[in-house]
């Protein structure tokens, strides 16, 4: 398999792309357990540094995953019913969303709080003023939104699924790595 896409098949960088965004989401949501405030306790300190990271490198993968598309496009849409179509896109134009606005309300809702966020074991200051109560609710909105992208993450999987084992048709093998 190549780099680039087939008209079949994605190509190896699509794939490692969309791999890698599924094992940081689902490192970075483990690592989440627990409520917000014990994250930034002293005893959670090494669980939320890494935590922070790993959100920040799913916003970095998730750019360089956009401009990887830029070059090099999907193959060619499987036949389905309209709704499925829809609803395929749908889902996608959510997952892209939910995979911006998580690490934006992460950094901006830490910031707001007046703490840094920390990323490679860097901590980066607050770049905007301190304003507790904006930022709590914005932390609660990330929060809120970490479950909401594995439930449209589960839909897409299932959705995946489905393709392969009662539709039998290519969709699922087009992500799948391997031959």
């Amino acid at each position: 398999m190549g780099l680039r896409s087939t008209s079949s098949r994605y190509g190896a960088g699509a794939q490692a792309f969309h791999w890698l965004t599924v094992m940081l989401v689902l490192a970075t949501y483990m690592l989440s357990k627990g409520d917000r405030y014990s994250l930034y306790s002293a005893a959670a300190d090494g669980l939320r540094r890494i935590h922070e990271t790993l959100g920040v490198l799913v916003f970095i993968v998730v750019v360089l995953q956009l401009l990887w598309r830029l070059i090099d496009g999907a193959p060619a849409k499987q036949p389905m019913a309209r709704w499925m179509a829809a609803a395929a896109k749908l889902v996608k134009i959510a997952l892209y969303a939910l995979l911006v606005a998580i690490p934006a309300t992460a950094v901006l809702g830490t910031w707001l709080e007046g703490l840094p966020v920390t990323l490679l074991g860097f901590d980066i200051a607050p770049q905007i003023a301190e304003a507790h109560g904006l930022g709590q609710s914005i932390m609660e909105i990330h929060a809120t939104l970490g479950n909401v992208i594995l439930w449209v993450a589960g839909v897409h999987a299932a959705a995946a699924l489905f393709h392969h084992f009662y539709l039998r048709d290519e969709v699922f093998q087009s992500m799948a790595p391997g031959g």
